[in-house]
């Protein structure tokens, strides 16, 4: 009859054989080199927190406001869709990517211009569909900022 190692020694002596930096304790919180390595907190890197559809008017004429919103768009991975593009509208969809949520991404986003005198209504919408809707978010305000920034030579 052969007898077995338990796997407690076995883990014991794997635990054993590691160089003691590997397995010490983390520097304390407030230690002077971790503030520079921990990364920023998931509010201040996620551009849709608070986001939703936008409908506002900006100073500028409807052509310069379609070019802004198409570079906008592709500012946040939205492909624009050549055939559905209009002199006042424009279709992009986000590609689908594996998040926390499985099928995240695929949001449909959508600006609307309307000429009003010299200004121009822009309205952001962001559409989404049924599969991956949980992970899926709202684009519309990230887009709308990003055109305004753009309009105003941001870019």
């Amino acid at each position: 009859m052969s007898r077995r190692f338990p796997l407690g020694w076995i883990a014991l002596g794997i635990l054993l054989s590691v160089p003691a930096p590997l397995i010490a304790a983390p520097p304390a919180p407030d230690s002077p080199g971790l503030a520079q390595d921990k990364p920023p907190a998931k509010a201040e890197t996620d551009p849709t927190k608070d986001s939703k559809n936008m409908d506002e008017t900006v100073a500028y004429p409807m052509a310069k406001v379609l070019e802004a919103a198409r570079q906008a768009m592709l500012t946040y991975g939205c492909d624009v869709d050549a055939k559905k593009e209009k002199p006042n509208y424009l279709e992009c969809q986000r590609g689908r990517h594996m998040g926390v949520m499985v099928g995240s991404g695929g949001e449909k986003i959508t600006v609307t211009l309307t000429a009003k005198g010299s200004d121009t209504r822009v309205e952001v919408k962001t559409v989404k569909g049924f599969v991956g809707m949980a992970g899926m978010k709202n684009w519309s305000t990230p887009v709308y900022n990003e055109i305004v920034k753009n309009l105003k030579g941001g870019h």
